[in-house]
């Protein structure tokens, strides 16, 4: 949680937390609510205290596992180790965590540790028919998908998105040893303590995905939790991971409920913040680009810009791909064909700043689409040439599903998206699937309807809750008068040393 107490916010998606968990789930499912977490993150060690204290609040005894330090493989959100933690006494955000919970009133019995104390794997462990992407995919533990879960977090920087890549051995079987250690815990404590609902962070990450898979096995219902708006706390949902359906339901929901007097300058401040590279969320994309910087020199014809999309973060979708071109290079080939076959046109590719981030193979193998498409001009992701000004000079816009699709309809742009988005139900984006969509899209260039474009930014704003019990003073989470903090400088630092060793240990060839 990153809002100070004293922000000055009307009003959230949500009223309250308490409200939406009466909604979510009947009185019965509320009855004995278990809630793992694995990441020592901020965002997850605070949301965790508010859920857990707003249950109790409403009447009830939620069940908690802080298993960050109890996984065979520590999660991504693992920061500190409880041995070091102890050995220089200085507590971890988890058990100030639990401090603070008490200190609210939870008894220690709504604590629980892994109830399997010589854990052996239910079933036998399963191994990939090859170290790839593709069949590291389908490999499944006791019915949950645990190849999905552990390609959302790779081993390191350089791991590329191509199914040619051969993924470390040591590495993936370490995640699904792992995997399967949360699930058979998990499972084990849903029979022992009758839980009635599951909550987990993010829900894609390795172990949250073990512990919505036991949770659904055994027939009850999953929560997510994550970041919430700029001006919010957090997001908790019991729509499941990735549905952009359901979430753009939610922002039509939330613009057509808002009062009409404040929700357009609500909605136009999260594009504005952006367009002034003022939004801290997308500094990293932005840094390298000079406001206000746009193209010279293609006076005199119709202007269609593409901007590409993250392809790491759409690969692991569950979608027919064959709806969407086959993927991002497809696409773009496709349209590059089209705007040679019509008159007076200037094709331009924006490459997303994050390809200065991204694996060597990733960014050659997307160099060589963009070759291949042969566009008038493109734009690397080290131009300085600013995407704003660049949207609001191109006649027509085309995504694969990246933000820049709503940013665009924002600035009265046509947008047309050929991958998948999280705005293209909103009416301010037209999706084509074919050559012929392409084509019809690209004549009528029709701006969508503005509004879309506003509830999506309206969302990115006030998306979730407020906390109520986890307060912010002076940058420290506080929660029944304990601060919810790192452990010392020191802890943390010999903590990373154990985790890289580890690592290094399983990367080795």
């Amino acid at each position: 949680m990153t809002v100070d107490a004293t922000r000055n916010v009307r009003r959230a998606e949500h009223a309250s937390l308490e409200e939406y968990l009466s909604t979510a789930l009947t009185p019965r499912q509320r009855e004995r609510v278990l809630i793992v977490s694995f990441s020592q993150w901020s965002i997850a060690t605070a949301t965790v205290g508010e859920i857990a204290a707003t249950l109790h609040e409403m009447g009830t005894l939620p069940i908690i596992g802080l298993w960050a330090d109890q996984t065979p493989l520590r999660d991504v959100g693992w920061t500190t180790s409880r041995v070091l933690s102890r050995l220089f006494v200085s507590p971890s955000r988890d058990d100030r965590l639990r401090r603070g919970l008490e200190n609210f009133g939870l008894p220690s019995e709504a604590f629980v540790s892994p109830p399997i104390r010589h854990w052996r794997p239910a079933d036998p462990l399963p191994r990939p028919t090859a170290y790839i992407r593709s069949a590291i995919r389908e490999v499944t533990y006791r019915g949950a998908r645990v190849g999905r879960a552990l390609l959302q977090v790779h081993p390191d920087r350089e791991t590329p998105v191509t199914d040619e890549h051969v993924w470390p051995k040591r590495w993936v079987d370490a995640c699904i040893r792992s995997f399967a250690y949360a699930y058979d815990q998990t499972a084990q404590v849903i029979a022992d303590q009758q839980a009635t609902a599951a909550v987990v962070f993010n829900g894609r990450f390795l172990h949250d995905s073990a512990v919505a898979g036991a949770a659904e096995h055994a027939g009850i219902p999953v929560l997510s939790f994550d970041s919430g708006g700029n001006d919010t706390d957090f997001d908790l949902t019991i729509d499941a991971t990735h549905d952009w359906s359901a979430l753009q339901g939610r922002m039509r929901r939330m613009y057509e409920t808002w009062d009409p007097a404040e929700r357009d300058r609500i909605g136009g401040q999260w594009f504005e913040e952006r367009l002034d590279h003022v939004d801290p969320r997308n500094a990293l994309f932005v840094e390298s680009q000079t406001v206000g910087k746009g193209l010279e020199g293609a006076e005199g014809q119709r202007m269609v810009v593409y901007f590409s999309s993250s392809g790491d973060e759409i690969s692991e979708l569950d979608l027919d791909w064959g709806d969407y071109f086959h993927g991002q290079p497809g696409a773009l080939l496709e349209l590059a064909r089209v705007c040679r076959g019509l008159p007076d046109t200037f094709f331009v590719v924006r490459t997303h700043p994050h390809k200065r981030m991204k694996p060597a193979r990733d960014v050659e193998e997307w160099h060589q689409a963009v070759r291949e498409a042969a566009p008038d001009l493109h734009l690397d992701e080290y131009s300085d040439i600013d995407s704003y000004t660049l949207m609001r000079q191109a006649d027509v816009v085309v995504t694969y599903g990246s933000t820049t699709g709503v940013e665009a309809a924002y600035a009265g742009k046509p947008v047309i998206v050929m991958g998948p988005s999280a705005y293209d139900e909103l009416g301010c984006a037209i999706r084509v699937s074919d050559t012929r969509g392409i084509e019809d899209a690209l004549r009528a260039a029709t701006p969508g309807d503005a509004s879309g474009a506003i509830a999506y930014g309206l969302m990115m704003r006030r998306r979730g809750f407020l906390a109520r019990h986890v307060t912010v003073d002076g940058g420290r989470e506080i929660l029944a008068g304990e601060p919810i903090v790192e452990s010392r400088p020191l802890v943390l630092k010999l903590s990373d040393i154990v985790n890289r060793v580890t690592r290094a240990r399983l990367l080795r060839r």
